[in-house]
């Protein structure tokens, strides 16, 4: 307490006792009681406020975290919504087909058009005329 052993806290109750007297001693320790134990509330209220505006400061950066964690989540992906059905209108129905593992019957043309270019600068003779017609009006490709 304060760095004072007992000798010293003897010393001053002696010296106490002499100035004061036997009758006023038991007042001012109940004085002296009183006075800490309101610096002690005193004390313990300003931590409790200090502790109190430490907490809504971490509660006020909490939230400006929150939505730097959302954004870094993937979106997810929304449902296709088809609308209801009408007397006019039958519900519209949407089928996917899955993947084709086998390949499907090509026309020679398409087979030729598809084909890679035998040199990598150069597009292939097919795709040249392909290209020349159709930038040519309607008109002249008939004549």
């Amino acid at each position: 307490m304060f760095g004072i052993g007992m000798p010293e806290l003897l010393i001053i109750f002696v010296i106490a006792l002499l100035v004061f007297g036997p009758k006023e001693l038991p007042k001012i320790g109940r004085t002296i009681g009183k006075a800490m134990a309101e610096f002690r509330r005193a004390s313990d209220d300003l931590r409790e406020g200090i502790q109190r505006e430490i907490e809504l400061a971490e509660r006020e950066d909490q939230p400006e975290a929150a939505p730097a964690s959302t954004e870094a989540t993937p979106p997810v992906a929304s449902a296709e919504v088809t609308p209801p059905a009408t007397e006019e209108q039958p519900a519209q129905t949407t089928t996917e087909e899955p993947a084709a593992t086998t390949a499907a019957p090509v026309s020679p043309g398409t087979a030729e058009a598809m084909a890679p270019p035998e040199t990598p600068g150069e597009p292939p003779p097919q795709a040249e005329a392909a290209s020349h017609t159709a930038a040519q009006p309607a008109e002249t490709r008939n004549a």
